[in-house]
């Protein structure tokens, strides 16, 4: 699992970089970059959530925005997995969740990561505790 307690701000188009590492089944992940890489070759099932507030801020306007992020492959090649978004789109300093499941066929030694893939920029906001949560187990 890796989480995060920050109000740790993500622009758009950025990879989501998660401060808190506690990995043990062979799968390492790099707070710098917010990459996982995958041991060995299988199915794996990752589970994430995200608590989000909208960071566009327009004083003439009022217009919202759904937050979203995307699991890709990154390393050998670009691939994407899976997308999730808030229910609903959110005003300026409005908070929602981003949560979402994917299993997918997982390559030795590739790289995955998420992305804001919202055209604004997002902070993360800690509930109670944590502001995000990606947890992934290998299946098969």
């Amino acid at each position: 699992m890796v989480h995060d307690e920050s109000n740790l701000l993500v622009a758009s188009n950025n990879p989501l970089k998660l401060g808190i590492t506690n990995i043990s089944n062979g799968i390492t992940y790099d707070k710098e970059t917010g990459e996982f890489t995958i041991p060995e070759d299988g199915q794996y099932l990752i589970h994430w959530w995200v608590n989000v507030k909208n960071k566009k801020n327009s004083e003439f306007t009022c217009e919202k925005n759904a937050l979203g992020i995307e699991l890709h492959q990154c390393y050998p090649e670009d691939i994407l997995i899976a997308h999730s978004s808030t229910h609903n789109k959110l005003n300026f300093c409005e908070t929602g969740t981003i949560s979402g499941n994917a299993i997918f066929n997982g390559l030795a030694n590739a790289k995955y990561r998420f992305i804001n893939t919202s055209d604004v920029d997002f902070e993360l906001v800690p509930n109670d505790k944590y502001s995000g949560s990606f947890t992934i187990t290998k299946i098969n």
